[in-house]
């Protein structure tokens, strides 16, 4: 490794020239000060390849990879990128970046120290909670976890309903990172395949996650990134909404999820790395029905909208989301 740094700042950049000012004003103002954020750029047509130019000039800490290949993707280009880290840089810890978010100033101090008072020999992954911002900065959430339960994360519940652990509030220990491995970049279903819950779910099997609750960053919400169709808020009328016109689109989101989770024990098992538990999830979701649902209840699988947690075991025991796992 011709690099090292006690702490590395990944960020995946398209298009960004509205926000990506805000978000790097945010990190290089961060109360700790050792750290290094290196940027992939994945072919902006904008002007955000030239305002990273600028405050990589003002600030040796920052570096640009400019995508040149034909190959494109908003995981690809983060996956490209955690790839190029392993290989080049050694670290202690590793943060994920959107490029559009707003860290609050003590994130990186915070996170660390809390990190600091776990086992470093074993897998670690630490997550915050988020507020929400729209395009104007306005807050249009204060907590993710009021509404949604993220530090609440029952069991093996990510396996099977992703949601806890978002990548713009997480960071990871170097040992997690040096055992799991870089998803295949040249598989066709990284286009798919998020980088976060897939970390989440190997630290599941094989180290520790903690949560800190409270927000350090402000997570952006709008028409251009890639997390902006998530739902977050689930009132009752939603939820009977979903149900009787929506049901074929939740469906559709669950086997999205469980496809991802089926991709992420497969590099287990190619990485000797699958569990009892692991192996116990698979046979659930390529089983479905009451067998399913039972390892459901196993793996204390629940969330804290309680119509959230009826979506799960119904869509498992009637099997619904199995046809559509065959069209991804």
């Amino acid at each position: 490794m011709s690099q090292s740094t006690p702490i590395i700042i990944l960020m995946a950049t398209y298009n960004g020239e509205c926000y990506i000012r805000q978000q790097l004003d945010s990190i290089c103002s961060q109360t700790l000060k050792n750290w290094t954020l290196i940027i992939r750029d994945d072919g902006s047509s904008d002007d955000t390849v030239n305002i990273i130019r600028q405050y990589c000039e003002n600030d040796p800490r920052i570096r640009l990879i400019c995508n040149e290949s034909d190959k494109h993707g908003a995981y690809l280009n983060f996956w490209t990128l955690i790839d190029h880290a392993k290989k080049n840089i050694k670290f202690d810890y590793c943060f994920f970046s959107d490029q559009d978010d707003i860290w609050i100033q003590d994130k990186l101090e915070a996170m660390v120290g809390f990190a600091k008072k776990f086992d470093q020999t074993k897998p670690l992954m630490i997550y915050s909670d988020m507020t929400l911002i729209d395009g104007e900065d306005n807050i249009t959430l204060k907590s993710v976890d009021s509404e949604m339960g993220i530090g609440s994360m029952s069991g093996l519940t990510e396996y099977y309903s992703s949601g806890f652990i978002w990548g713009c509030a997480a960071m990871v220990n170097y040992k997690l990172m040096e055992i799991v491995p870089v998803f295949p970049l040249d598989d066709p279903k990284i286009s798919i395949m998020s980088h976060d819950n897939y970390y989440a779910k190997f630290c599941l099997a094989h180290g520790e996650i903690h949560y800190l609750n409270k927000p350090y960053i402000k997570h952006r919400r709008h028409s251009s990134n890639v997390t902006s169709g998530n739902s977050i808020k689930l009132t009752p009328l939603m939820a009977v909404k979903r149900l009787l016109f929506g049901y074929k689109k939740t469906a559709k989101t669950h086997a999205g999820g469980y496809t991802q989770t089926l991709l992420t024990i497969n590099m287990m098992k190619r990485s000797n790395l699958m569990t009892r538990e692991t192996a116990e999830v698979e046979r659930a979701i390529k089983k479905g029905g009451f067998y399913g649902v039972r390892m459901l209840s196993k793996h204390k699988v629940k969330r804290k909208q309680f119509f959230r947690t009826v979506g799960i075991y119904t869509i498992m025991l009637l099997k619904s989301y199995k046809k559509y796992m065959t069209e991804r």
